[in-house]
């Protein structure tokens, strides 16, 4: 304990005995540990951390109904409601939940909100009891629109009710109807999902009240809820797979058309990450950008490392000394290494720092959609002990060597004052150094890279539609209370609004929009054709109005448009379908005339629409559906109005045109087509600007790395290289001498480097759109770039070199 109180005191000295080095070194390895706890805080925050304000996560597990080809199905309410009382392992503890727009009105303030509607036993279920008034009671459980009832979010309590304790009792107005609060809750819960912080809770059995396309709640068939079941204590996921087996045997009895091809699947809650469909991409970009931040600590402490072999070579002295003396070599390498682990402590606080900061602007990231997100990323308690683990890591992986190294120079050598020889081991670890800081530095430019070219590809695919000089406007009528016929009147005269405004050439309206992560599918049969035993017919579908293809861009390869005339209640079925679904079913044949049975008519093809992109850009062509809004009528549209001219610019006409048809009716997501499509665009985006951003950093860390040594190696070899210039060597003799020797390394590491990033982009290739696993505009361009970069680099050593003075060099040796 002596032994180290002595280090660490004379480490301290050390700390302040030369602020330049002490500065170089720490921010170089603040940067790197900094990057490290920030990613680190991102990726426990969304994947691994617990549902905030949640009792025993562990204990709670997700369910879904699986159908042919789909894994992660909905429950309908009926469902639900059967899993609840019937399957016994859980007793009773299974709650559902979704997310449901509604119009609220409250204190003169009209706004569009997404919310969730839950089971009665929600709040019981998760462990999360309400921090003012109450949950959900037994009776609301029962009784379809009876219960008027919300529990407010915490955070919409506090910005939108300003907090007020006396909030409880007071009436706010939902889709045009009064409903009482009757509870907040607490501070820290977010719902079951991650990232979205819900404004409301309202009871399952006000659906009708609340999603305004028809009452579901006796409807089977009708899945778009979620169901979460907590764990009685002991029980396994095993064995409650087992009852499930035994439940869907009961079912499938009782409702054979609704359970033959149906079954359950179940993921524990702690392991699901924002989505258990998209896990495995999540798990992977994670991967990714973890060791990308790794490979950059890594670069920035070889670049330490090399700061510490430079200055072991000015310490052989003082080593020598001690040695003389009858210090034992492990003594010394212990009290090197306490140096170099508080220099990286000392960087770990100030890497802290600078993740608190990187966390905060992480948090207020605003995705481009009306409704609240909350990334709820912290540097918990798990994040400090990540940092404080790496920071000392860091330590000894800088360290270690050049305390093995300073701690074993030529005594005589060191008593006289003299550098050791060049080409000892010591310049053979500089040099492996430097291969290694290369290749590292190839394989971060290269991710980043490969990141970087897959969010040109997404941007530049054909998405079968065309997004420029679009506005897009969501307006729902039902929730003011309009009832269908009322709705379909709205949508008509806000097309002739809309279509008289300067500058618009077209106005159609639509249920989805594409890429926005909203889909719904249906079933659908076509004479003639079987399908196979494991062959999906569940076809995803849009409805329109008005003059939605003109206004998408969306080209009608054959046939036409839906006229007004098919856009009424009584008129004949039709529909629209894209051309892979006209290829698949009728190969080679004109698919104009032909017949489709779905949403419950035979439906006559009467045009054929270009391919495009519906819910992701990587999806795979797939088949699509379109039908006139009033066959298949569905609340809530979305305004597509193509411009002549910027179409930010018609916004506030909107808002103006659909104030003059109803002044209370809210209007949301007005905004671009293009800023539309940054739903879909975000998480590339925001990968490549973070790992572009490595990238520069590792290209930065990598050239003052190389120039680092480089300069060092070249101080070390002043008596050669003025013995050179004494026997008559020329300026670009030995400037061609030092760069050769330079360039040699950085050639190695380009060459391992190069090797390792082509197994790496093999498996990053499916986190990709568009991008070859070896693709090579990146495997050219990072190698050309690097090498261009230690070039310069490695030359001002060489110019100084030289530039030296043969006389003062032999001297000062």
């Amino acid at each position: 304990m002596g032994n180290f109180r002595q280090d660490l005191q004379f480490a301290v000295r050390m700390l302040f005995k030369n602020p330049l080095f002490t500065g170089a070194a720490v921010l170089t390895l603040a940067l790197g540990i900094g990057l490290n706890a920030t990613v680190f805080s991102a990726v426990h925050a969304l994947l691994f951390s617990p549902l905030p304000g949640i009792e025993a996560e562990e204990e709670l597990v997700q369910l879904y109904r699986t159908y042919p080809g789909m894994i992660y199905g909905s429950n309908s309410i009926p469902h639900y409601q059967d899993l609840r009382d019937r399957l016994e392992i859980f007793d009773g503890d299974v709650a559902s939940w979704k997310f449901v727009t509604v119009a609220l009105s409250a204190d003169g303030r009209n706004e569009r909100l997404l919310g969730q509607m839950v089971s009665a036993n929600f709040f019981d279920v998760l462990g999360a009891p309400p921090v003012l008034g109450r949950g959900f009671l037994p009776e609301e459980a029962v009784g379809e629109g009876a219960h008027p009832v919300v529990v407010l979010g915490h955070s919409f309590w506090q910005t939108r009710f300003g907090a007020d304790p006396d909030v409880i009792g007071r009436t706010i107005q939902l889709n045009g109807q009064p409903w009482t609060i009757v509870g907040v809750a607490s501070e820290e819960f977010r719902g079951a999902m991650r990232l979205l912080d819900p404004p409301f809770y309202a009871p399952v059995m006000m659906q009708p009240n609340l999603d305004m396309g028809g009452s579901r709640i006796e409807l089977r068939g009708s899945n778009s809820n979620n169901v979460v079941a907590r764990l009685p204590d002991g029980a396994t996921l095993a064995q409650a797979e087992q009852s499930a087996d035994q439940w869907l045997l009961a079912m499938r009895e009782e409702y054979p058309d609704h359970y033959d091809e149906s079954g359950i699947h179940m993921v524990m809650q702690s392991g699901a990450g924002i989505h258990p469909m998209f896990r495995s991409a999540q798990t992977g970009m994670a991967t990714i950008t973890m060791l990308v931040v790794g490979f950059l600590l890594f670069i920035a402490c070889i670049n330490v490392a090399n700061l510490f072999l430079a200055r072991a070579g000015e310490r052989q002295r003082e080593m020598g000394i001690r040695l003389s003396l009858g210090a034992r070599r492990g003594r010394l390498v212990s009290q090197l290494l306490t140096e170099a682990i508080l220099f990286s402590v000392v960087a770990g606080g100030a890497g802290l720092l600078l993740a608190y900061w990187s966390v905060g602007v992480l948090n207020g990231i605003r995705l481009p959609m009306d409704f609240p997100v909350d990334m709820n990323i912290s540097v918990s308690g798990p994040v400090l002990a990540f940092t404080a683990g790496i920071s000392v890591l860091t330590g000894v992986l800088f360290g270690l060597a050049p305390a093995l190294q300073a701690s074993k120079p030529e005594m005589v050598t060191a008593l006289k004052g003299e550098a050791s020889l060049v080409g000892g081991s010591r310049f053979r670890l500089t040099n492996l150094l430097v291969v290694a800081q290369t290749a590292l530095s190839i394989l971060l430019l290269i991710s980043a890279g490969l990141f970087l070219r897959g969010l040109q590809a997404a941007t530049a695919v054909d998405k079968g539609f065309d997004e420029s000089n679009q506005l897009v406007a969501t307006v729902d009528p039902s929730m003011q209370g309009y009832d269908r016929e009322r709705t379909s009147a709205f949508y008509d005269q806000l097309y002739q609004e809309l279509r008289a405004l300067p500058g618009v050439q077209s106005v159609g309206f639509a249920a989805i929009v594409p890429l926005t992560l909203n889909s719904s599918d249906r079933g659908v049969s076509v004479p003639g054709y079987e399908p196979g035993p494991e062959e999906r017919m569940s076809l995803r579908y849009n409805m329109i109005r008005g003059e939605y293809f003109e206004a998408m861009g969306v080209e009608i390869e054959a046939g036409r448009v839906f006229t007004p005339e098919d856009n009424q209640q009584d008129a004949a079925p039709v529909i629209i379908v894209n051309r892979v679904f006209a290829d698949r079913f009728w190969p080679g044949e004109d698919p104009i005339g032909k017949i489709v049975e779905t949403a419950g008519a035979e439906r006559v093809v009467v045009g054929i629409a270009e391919n495009g992109k519906y819910q992701s850009l990587g999806e795979d062509p797939s088949e699509y559906m379109y039908f006139p809004h009033e066959q298949v009528y569905r609340h809530g549209l979305t305004a597509h109005i193509r411009t002549a001219g910027p179409p930010e610019d018609l916004a506030p006409l909107v808002r103006e045109a659909v104030g003059r048809l109803d002044p209370n009716m809210p209007v949301s997501d007005l905004r671009t087509m293009t800023n539309q499509l940054g739903v879909a665009l975000f998480p590339a985006r925001l990968g490549s600007a973070s790992l572009g951003l490595f990238g520069i950093l590792g290209l930065i860390l990598a050239a003052v790395g190389i120039y680092g040594v480089m300069a060092y190696t070249v101080a070390q070899k002043g008596r050669e290289i003025g013995i050179r210039v004494a026997l008559g060597a020329q300026r670009s003799q030995v400037v061609g001498m030092v760069l050769l020797r330079g360039m040699k390394l950085v050639a190695v590491g380009v060459v391992l480097g190069l090797a390792a990033a082509a197994g790496l982009s093999y498996y990053t290739a499916g986190l990709l759109y568009g991008v070859e696993a070896v693709e090579p505009i990146t495997f050219l361009g990072v190698p050309a770039v690097l090498g261009l970069t230690a070039l310069t680099a490695t030359y001002l050593p060489a110019r100084r070199a030289a530039g030296v003075d043969p006389m003062r060099a032999l001297r000062s040796d």
